[in-house]
C-alpha cells in the first residue's frame, strides 16, 4: 500500500533535526509551488522527482540564450556551461501542471517514462 506523501510532513526520531527534509528535486519543486507557479492547485512537492521538476512546462521556450551557452552547446534549449559531458533532458518543458500531480504516478527502471495519464 502506498500513500502520498504531505508536505509538512516532520519525521521523528533520531536527533539532532532541523527541520524538515526534502531531497534536491522536492527542494526544487517545494520553491516553484512557493513561487506561485502551481497557482491554487494542491500538489505535494514531495512527490517530484528530478524529470517531474525538468519535465514541468514552466520554462520559456523563447529564451534568448547567452552567447556563453550558445558557444557550450549550441544545440541545447537550456544553459549548461560546464561539464565533461553534456545533460540530455528527455521532456524538457512538456507537462503542463496539474493538481495531485505525481501522487499515483511511479516511473519504472529503465526508461523512467511519464504513464500514460501521468
Amino acid at each position: 500500500m502506498a500513500e502520498p506523501e504531505i508536505d509538512g510532513w516532520e519525521y521523528t526520531g533520531y536527533t539532532p533535526r532541523d527541520g524538515r527534509s526534502w531531497v534536491c528535486s522536492a527542494y526544487v519543486a517545494a520553491i516553484y509551488k512557493a513561487g506561485g507557479l502551481f497557482g491554487d492547485m494542491d500538489v505535494n512537492s514531495t512527490e517530484f522527482g528530478p524529470a517531474d521538476v525538468y519535465e514541468l512546462n514552466f520554462f520559456d521556450e523563447h529564451f534568448d540564450r547567452p552567447q556563453a551557452c550558445i558557444e557550450a552547446d549550441p544545440d541545447l534549449p537550456y544553459c549548461q556551461l560546464l561539464g565533461n559531458y553534456r545533460m540530455r533532458l528527455p521532456h524538457y518543458n512538456t507537462v503542463d501542471p496539474y493538481p495531485n500531480m505525481n501522487e499515483k504516478c511511479g516511473r519504472v527502471w529503465p526508461d523512467y517514462a511519464r504513464a500514460d495519464g501521468c
